[in-house]
């Protein structure tokens, strides 16, 4: 129940996959997490749910063997709390752009000592596990991952990954190329070169370097580069996909191309 696939895997030179869930719902990360990957990303910066509305995810990734990530709105102690109380074990962070605030992030992640997070995890009551028992290990269970998207974050690249305690350095590309000047254009020569520098520079400071991308090539293309913390669409995504792959069949029944 303990185990973080993002850590243990990344202890053992593996590589996390995971995808997205796209909306509030159980169900949908019910049957995403049970296809076995490792990883389910809640994003809580751009869709227009809140924690309340995904309180259940977090529960149902770990009765999977699943971790969970809340992306946040941003650095904010509050938010950081709520995410993890309601279950997840990893924390998001999105335009960390120092050293110092990858430290905060951090601080705001871990219980005292090593941070300032207030005690009292809630999803510990439904799943009838004791705070004696979590709350010792909950420090070393907590992975922070902190998200690199502006001009400052660029040119502090190396003291953000040397930060003790960030786990995961991630890669926002659509941010990334607005703060390379080619907003929109991920495909642009100079967001790519910076993208496949990005891994060497941050598993040189000792950290796991993470992505997402929608499309399969690009997440080949990313694992051959070193990344080793992928997201690789959503259920949805493939699921559409799917649909669309087996539309084609069908109209091939018919002599139908389009």
């Amino acid at each position: 129940m303990y185990e973080n696939k993002v850590k243990e895997r990344f202890k053992n030179s593996r590589c996390v996959w995971g995808v997205s869930l796209t909306d509030a719902s159980d169900l949908e990360a019910k049957l995403t997490v049970s296809t076995g990957v490792d990883f389910l990303w809640v994003d809580l910066e751009h869709r227009p749910f809140d924690v309340n509305d995904v309180r259940w995810v977090p529960i149902i990734c770990r009765q999977h063997d699943c971790s969970c990530v809340v992306r946040v709105a941003g650095l904010d102690p509050q938010l950081i709390k709520k995410a993890l109380d309601i279950g997840a074990n990893c924390v998001m962070i999105p335009q960390v752009n120092t050293a110092e605030e990858a430290r905060l992030a951090v601080k705001y992640a871990k219980y005292p000592p090593q941070g300032s997070r207030g005690i009292s995890p809630l999803w510990t009551v439904f799943m009838d596990v004791p705070w004696d028992e979590y709350l010792p290990v909950a420090n070393n269970e907590t992975c922070v991952i902190v998200q690199i998207e502006t001009p400052e974050g660029i040119r502090n690249l190396e003291e953000i990954a040397n930060v003790e305690g960030v786990d995961v350095v991630f890669a926002g590309p659509t941010d990334l190329s607005a703060s390379l000047g080619h907003i929109g254009q991920t495909r642009h020569p100079d967001v790519l070169a910076f993208l496949e520098d990005f891994p060497r520079r941050v598993q040189a400071c000792g950290k796991m370097a993470g992505i997402t991308f929608a499309d399969l090539d690009s997440c080949d293309r990313a694992y051959q580069q070193g990344y080793r913390f992928i997201s690789f669409g959503s259920i949805s995504c493939h699921g559409q996909q799917g649909l669309k792959t087996h539309l084609k069949r069908f109209r091939g029944l018919e002599g139908i191309t389009t």
